[in-house]
């Protein structure tokens, strides 16, 4: 029967369902056109039996579109010839599935020319096998896309022939993943063209085995693979390999693959070579390597990679390595660099030429290795950049060696670390060529190592300097007249008592006033009496308050009267007694009346009271007055006395009361005497009382008239007794009364008998009224009558009975 294939239309063909293509005999199959195979879609090509596929023509094969190609199954792919695998168009192999390349056999796959294999994508490149991948020519291999080849699997990588190695594209090598390359035999390695080894990246660079590659291969290597090593490659390579690196190579070189260079590596570098390796990465380099460099290759590093090495890398260097570099080289050092440098192995050319961030960087010990001539060889620059901890492994000797420039030079944080030997190596134009600022950072220590050459050496400006932590260090002893004039009022007010106690009389008497004023008290316990002699008044004026009660009695008493007039209030309030006790009478003569009121009750003992003039007298503070003891007042003259101000009488103490005498009351003046305090008069002796002259007894105060003792009482006459007035009598105790005699009560005038207190009234004995006239006895009033005792009232009418009334 004829097939009606032919009459279907591609539409009809379309719309076929699989069970109907699945009933299609060889001859329904061999009559399909290529034009309704093109229409086929994959399912309906897969319906297709699997014996009649292989009927199809190449035509038929080669109709059926790349979409449905995939349709293909593994019965049909079997049945598929050479010539219908080759008769297959670039996009319908591009379609295949990677399971549909699997299926095919060997035969199959060798069907495949160069063209259909460039149109393999990944996973169809993944799918072949190695039996596969032998079938292949160097054409073909060299076909296989380059985007896909990373696909192939390891296991067809390592069957390449070396001839199919060598057939791959530059392209096609720079595609290689790193495990296609790991998995390369040396052979393979070996089969590698220089232009194929060229086109390596560094992605790649962790793949290959470098120990496979001969030394034209290493060479060939380019600047970017190198760059992707790693430390074990590198280290692997042969001395021949290292030596066939170039330049460029070298330059490449990672900072973790020259790690992995090794000494005898090294020595293979020329200086070009040397050069060319990258500065951040030449700090990597091993010790050994380091070690290993030849004079020329030390010579042949650039100063940018003298800069980079580290400190171990410099610790290294043998000296015959250092003795290598040039003075650029080594003006390159770093601050960072300078603890890993062998520095007793410079020259004094190199020694001038370090920069000044690398002295900056030394420690003292390396500055301590430093030969004379090599100190003497450093510049104003170098020394100025030494630090504080190197500077301090200067030598006496090197600093001999320095200039009175580089000694200037020298910052003044830095020069206070200096050691003591070496100030006191200075010479004393290194001394006169200090800065002030430097003289005033010397520590107290290298102070007090200067001689007393160096100290004289000093100028005024330098003295001047010298700042007040600094006072404990210096021989001032050593100072001239103009040094001791040019220390500053700080440093002056930090000196000890021993340290002033040692100027000389010359050296005192040059102290300017501002530097008199600024001495503290410890320092002022230093002046001796030859000291202040040679102060001028205005100077001991300017003694401070707080220093001058520090004054030693002898300086004290050493005082002109020109100085003591000089002294100021504040001066003498603050003087102590034993101070005081010194003066002598000229001394007291020369105090003004100002002075003298400035003395305070503190001072009162220390005072020589009969050395004051009446004017001295009379301006003594109340205050002062007050502190005074009997003694003192006892031994005042009756002139001075006499001086005494109402206010200063008023403010004697009880024991100051007591000192007084007969004529020194009888220089008081009634309202000195009404001053005189009512519970101080009681301490007044009998003699003075008796002594009060009439006036005085008239302005005695009631409080005063009260106060009174019965001794005191007793002690005055009828006459004082009879120019009391009636407020007096009227403030008299009973004790009081008991103490008068009858011809003092008879004295009393009618008033002053009738002014007698009642609480004071008993005082008078039984006695007394029989002595008293009828005049008295008419005075008594009736609240005193109330007050009296019986023994009294009956006295009183005797007395009366006695007149007859």
């Amino acid at each position: 029967m004829t097939s009606t294939i032919p009459t279907l239309s591609t539409s009809q063909i379309r719309t076929l369902s699989t069970a109907a293509i699945q009933a299609w005999t060889a001859e329904d199959v061999a009559a399909l056109s290529t034009a309704q195979i093109g229409v086929l879609n994959a399912r309906q090509v897969a319906s297709i039996d699997a014996g009649y596929v292989g009927s199809l023509t190449t035509q038929q094969i080669r109709a059926v579109s790349a979409r449905s190609i995939s349709g293909l199954t593994v019965d049909q792919l079997a049945y598929l010839s050479s010539q219908h695998i080759q008769a297959l168009t670039t996009a319908q192999v591009g379609a295949f599935y990677s399971q549909q390349i699997d299926a095919l056999d060997a035969d199959q796959i060798a069907a495949f020319d160069s063209t259909q294999i460039a149109a393999f994508t990944a996973k169809e490149v993944h799918a072949l096998t190695s039996d596969d991948i032998a079938t292949f020519t160097t054409g073909e291999i060299a076909a296989i896309n380059a985007k896909a080849l990373p696909s192939l699997t390891t296991d067809a990588i390592a069957v390449l022939s070396p001839e199919q190695v060598a057939a791959f594209t530059t392209a096609q090598v720079a595609a290689l993943s790193v495990a296609q390359l790991a998995a390369f035999t040396s052979e393979q390695v070996e089969s590698l063209s220089t232009v194929q080894l060229g086109a390596l990246t560094i992605r790649q660079a962790a793949g290959l085995d470098m120990t496979a590659l001969s030394t034209e291969q290493t060479a060939a290597l380019s600047t970017a693979f190198i760059a992707g090593l790693k430390t074990q490659q590198v280290a692997a390579l042969t001395s021949d390999q290292a030596e066939a690196l170039t330049s460029s190579q070298v330059a490449a070189l990672s900072a973790t693959a020259i790690v992995g260079l090794e000494a005898e590596d090294i020595e293979t570098f020329s200086t070009g070579e040397i050069a060319s390796i990258k500065t951040q990465v030449l700090g990597r380099l091993t010790t050994d390597a380091i070690a290993a460099l030849t004079s020329e290759q030390v010579g042949a590093l650039t100063t940018a990679q003298v800069a980079a090495l580290s400190i171990a890398q410099l610790s290294a260097l043998t000296s015959e390595q250092v003795g290598a570099l040039n003075s650029g080289q080594v003006g390159a050092l770093t601050a960072r660099q300078a603890a890993g440098l062998d520095v007793t192995a410079l020259s004094t050319t190199q020694t001038a030429a370090l920069s000044t961030a690398f002295i900056s960087g030394l420690k003292s010990n390396q500055v301590a290795a430093l030969s004379s001539d090599q100190a003497a060889a450093l510049t104003s620059a170098q020394i100025g950049a030494l630090s504080a901890v190197a500077v301090a492994g200067l030598e006496a000797e090197d600093v001999e060696t320095f200039s009175t420039d580089e000694i200037a030079g020298i910052k003044t944080q830095v020069f206070a670390r200096l050691a003591t030997d070496a100030v006191a190596a200075l010479s004393t134009a290194q001394v006169r060529a200090l800065t002030t600022a430097q003289v005033a950072a010397l520590s107290t220590g290298q102070l007090a190592a200067l001689s007393s050459e160096q100290v004289g050496a000093l100028t005024t400006a330098q003295v001047g300097a010298l700042a007040i932590r600094q006072a404990a260090g210096l021989d001032v002893t050593a100072l001239s007249t103009a040094q001791t004039a040019a220390l500053s009022t700080t440093f002056i007010a930090a000196l000890k008592g021993d340290q002033v106690a040692a100027f000389s009389t010359e050296q005192a008497s040059a102290l300017g006033t501002g530097q008199v004023a600024a001495l503290s008290a410890a320092g002022v316990t230093g002046l001796a009496a030859a000291d202040i002699e040679t102060f001028t008044a205005d100077e001991v004026a300017r003694i401070a308050t707080r220093a001058i009660v520090w004054l030693a009695t002898d300086a004290v008493a050493a005082l002109s009267t020109a100085q003591v007039a000089a002294l100021t209030s504040d001066q003498i309030a603050v003087l102590k007694p034993a101070q005081l006790a010194v003066f002598n009478s000229d001394q007291f003569g020369a105090l003004t009346t100002t002075q003298i009121g400035a003395l305070n009750a503190r001072q009162a003992s220390g005072l020589d009271l009969s050395a004051l003039s009446t004017a001295q007298t009379a301006a003594l503070s109340t205050a002062f007055i007050a502190a005074l003891k009997s003694d003192q007042i006892a031994a005042l003259s009756s002139d001075q006395t006499a001086a005494l101000t109402s206010g200063q009488v008023a403010a004697l103490s009880v024991s100051g009361v007591s000192g007084l005498e007969a004529e020194d009351i009888q220089t008081f003046t009634t309202s000195e005497i009404a001053q005189i305090g009512s519970r101080t008069i009681a301490r007044l002796s009998t003699s003075v009382i008796a002594a009060l002259t009439s006036s005085q007894i008239g302005a005695l105060t009631t409080g005063q008239v009260a106060s009174l003792s019965s001794e005191q009482i007793a002690a005055l006459s009828s006459e004082q007794i009879d120019i009391l007035n009636s407020a007096q009598i009227g403030a008299l105790s009973s004790r009081q009364i008991a103490a008068m005699l009858l011809e003092d009560i008879q004295t009393f005038k009618t008033d002053e008998i009738a002014a007698i207190a009642t609480r004071a009234i008993r005082g008078l004995s039984e006695t007394s009224f029989s002595g008293l006239s009828v005049e008295q006895l008419d005075s008594i009033t009736t609240a005193q009558a109330k007050a009296m005792t019986v023994a009294q009232v009956n006295a009183v009418i005797q007395a009366y009975a006695e007149f007859g009334t």
